[in-house]
């Protein structure tokens, strides 16, 4: 497996080989990242590792990767909205369900890179999706690239593999203890315990980190109901998944993405902490 011209950190290198020599890599990866440059990088790599014939895939070297990497190889598509609404139409993904049954161009298989997806890829066109991501032709890869995967259906999520890359690193210890806290208070049904794990917002040097692991332990509670593995904080999605829908705590990002936006713009900390409280219980207490 050939890292050259990727800037990848040694624990993405180590995870991606240890699926490719186990053969686990799945044929439906979920790429999340505020990275653009760093999700099409390793959407990049993939697609060269899908097409490439060599029995170190991939080699970096040959036609395949070469073709693949500057995107002008026939068996990789970047798929790209066609209607003014900028969103993936049913004509689209049911050009790509009767594409992914034709034989490659004599490469190692076939990658269909969907960008933006969590914007692009309506309810619709998910559902039209499904069956084929659930049993693809032998050598067909799908690539998703998203700002957060919770934005996708529960049942795309289940389908899927999700690797965060750039731009959007795994918060540490602590941020991972805060967000816990706060997600104990949110499935307790007392209001005093989750004003007091919220207070960990009102220090503007750790609140980024603890919202990160918020939407972490957010999207992993939804990949449970889902049928997929939490990855990030299993024990905190496993509460939240056995005490709220999905809807639920889909719900619960709108008022976590907004209180993060007010605390960047300096509004009065221990307003928003109050406020976020409410909605909080609004969402996660009502019947």
């Amino acid at each position: 497996m050939n890292f050259t011209d990727f800037h990848f950190d040694e624990n993405l290198k180590n995870n991606l080989r240890r699926l490719t020599d186990s053969g686990r890599l799945p044929h439906a990866v979920i790429i999340e990242s505020r990275s653009a440059q760093a999700a099409e990088e390793l959407a990049r790599f993939l697609t060269m590792l899908t097409v490439c014939t060599s029995d170190d895939a991939p080699c970096g070297v040959c036609r395949e990767c070469l073709a693949s990497h500057s995107r002008a190889h026939a068996d990789v598509v970047w798929l790209q909205p066609e209607n003014k609404s900028k969103t993936y139409s049913m004509a689209q993904i049911r050009s790509v369900i009767e594409d992914a049954y034709i034989k490659p161009n004599g490469s190692g298989g076939k990658a269909y890179v969907f960008e933006n997806a969590d914007e692009r890829f309506k309810e619709d066109s998910q559902n039209a999706f499904l069956k084929l991501l659930e049993e693809p032709p032998r050598g067909v890869r799908f690539i998703l690239i998203c700002r957060s995967a919770l934005s996708l259906l529960p049942t795309v999520l289940s389908r899927c593999t999700v690797i965060r890359v750039g731009g959007d690193d795994i918060p540490g210890e602590e941020a991972r203890e805060a967000a816990e806290r706060i997600v104990s208070g949110i499935v307790s049904g007392d209001e005093y315990p989750l004003l007091l794990a919220l207070n960990v917002l009102t220090d503007r040097e750790k609140a980024d980190g603890v919202f990160a692991a918020l939407r972490l332990i957010m999207r992993d509670g939804i990949a449970l109901l889902a049928g997929a593995e939490a990855i990030f904080g299993a024990e905190s999605a496993k509460a939240l998944a056995s005490r709220l829908t999905k809807s639920q705590i889909l719900a619960l990002r709108e008022p976590t993405d907004r209180a993060a936006a007010l605390l960047r713009q300096n509004v009065n900390a221990n307003l928003t902490v109050t406020w976020l409280c409410g909605e909080y219980r609004r969402i996660s207490w009502q019947k």
